[in-house]
């Protein structure tokens, strides 16, 4: 079962969902790093790369690893009837299982494969949101709408 293929009701509660994920974490998990920029000295990558992936929230004195948030935000939306099976929610659930064990004390090749990992986990919660909005107007939903 595929994103495309939920009912109205199912895709109105997700949708809400998966532009909170797309801000919360496919915003953050990268942000510090993207301004680093490519040819950021080791020790600015290693930190920003810590930034994005250890603090990835931050609420009051709550924070989150991008792989807290991403536990919280996909059982939300699986709750909520996205289904687990979506092609990028398990492409997701792989991009922070080799986050969650990447060595941030690793060279540099080590951490530009993290850093580009990070990437892919924001281009992903992109897709899926724009997936669901997709779908949504193919519906005859306006996706703006709450």
């Amino acid at each position: 079962m595929t994103l495309e293929s939920l009912p109205e009701p199912a895709l109105r509660r997700v949708l809400p969902l998966l532009e909170d994920l797309r801000h919360d974490l496919g915003k953050y998990v990268c942000f510090e790093t993207r301004f680093a920029g490519p040819d950021a000295d080791l020790p600015t990558l290693r930190a920003a790369l810590r930034a994005d992936l250890l603090a990835t929230r931050r609420h009051g004195a709550r924070v989150e690893a991008a792989w807290e948030l991403w536990a919280r935000l996909r059982t939300a939306a699986v709750q909520g009837g996205l289904p687990a099976q979506d092609p990028d929610v398990e492409a997701l659930d792989q991009a922070l299982d080799l986050l969650r064990a990447a060595d941030l004390d690793g060279d540099r090749a080590a951490l530009d494969a993290v850093a580009a990992q990070a990437e892919r986990v924001r281009a992903l919660t992109r897709r899926l949101h724009d997936r669901a909005r997709q779908a949504a107007s193919a519906l005859g939903l306006d996706p703006d709408e709450p």
